[in-house]
């Protein structure tokens, strides 16, 4: 419960810097600023900005606001991805986050321009962190890396590519290390390169990053088999031609292994000391929250 509430904390500030860096829907055309806003404050967790946050902090970073920005920045590159990962063409879902995809309230043609517009506003609002220019251009060279075809873009690439094939291990963790834990992986890199923090305490986070975001996919594909769809808020039992964690190793073999990876995250985490106090309760939240 303590964890929930200080992760519903900083959802709140997160938004509400959001919503003053975002657009506002009475900005002309004002059909597509609706649509932004209408993703982006459709729900969701805030997991991404979030993470960086807590790894700015745990790194000796003093004041959020002045990396509040990029944090924000990543929420929107994550809902870009959603909103087209949601088109007819890619997943074809019509639920997300508990309300109607983009494209069913604004048409498919003005989805995929709020994903786009989304995604090239979140690299504007990088450029007003105010830290060190050479911490924030390390910064945007681990995201571009993490969301283009050697990260999101790659994942998703076979992730469609490989619709009903038989899964194999190494394509299932090509296709979860790419789609997601490469992206929540740079979320906590970034966050300790913005505080200046050394190469070593770094490479835990990225570590410790890339083993939550394995452990992250993993429950979301058991959420899928097993979850509520009302808390979910999305469609379930639809990647069922998917090469999936419980597709291969079923249910008890994926909660086996999501709970192995999030002891590798917190492994990682450790090695920050006592300053790693919330991130390895985030991971164990993270892991039992459908359990």
């Amino acid at each position: 419960m303590k964890t929930k509430k200080f992760l519903e904390r900083l959802k709140v500030e997160v938004d509400t810097y959001m919503d003053k860096l975002l657009p506002p829907d009475t900005v002309y055309p004002s059909v597509i600023h609706e649509a932004m806003r209408y993703s982006i404050f459709a729900g969701g967790k805030r997991i991404r900005p979030i993470l960086l946050l807590v790894c700015y902090q745990a790194t000796g970073g003093k004041e959020i606001e002045k990396v509040m920005p990029f944090a924000c920045a990543l929420e929107l590159i994550h809902t870009y991805s959603l909103i087209h990962d949601d088109l007819p063409v890619m997943d074809n879902d019509d639920l997300r986050r508990g309300k109607p995809t983009c494209h069913k309230v604004f048409g498919e043609a003005i989805a995929i321009l709020a994903g786009d517009g989304l995604f090239s506003h979140a690299y504007y609002l990088m450029t007003l962190t105010d830290v060190n220019k050479k911490r924030l251009l390390e910064a945007i060279k681990i995201i571009s890396n993490a969301i283009g075809s050697l990260g999101i873009v790659g994942g998703q690439t076979m992730d469609i590519k490989m619709k009903g094939e038989r899964p194999d291990p190494k394509t299932l963790r090509y296709i979860h290390s790419r789609k997601t834990a490469c992206f929540i992986s740079a979320s906590c890199e970034i966050g300790g390169i913005l505080a200046g923090t050394s190469r070593k305490k770094r490479e835990a986070l990225r570590k410790g990053g890339l083993y939550l975001g394995m452990a992250f996919q993993i429950v979301d594909d058991l959420l899928d088999v097993i979850g509520d769809e009302k808390k979910v808020g999305k469609r379930l039992r639809k990647d069922k031609d998917k090469v999936t964690y419980p597709a291969l190793y079923g249910v008890n073999g994926s909660r086996f292994r999501a709970k192995a990876y999030t002891e590798l995250a917190i492994k990682n985490f450790q090695k920050l000391g006592e300053a790693s106090d919330k991130l390895v309760e985030i991971s164990k939240y993270l892991e039992q929250r459908m359990f």
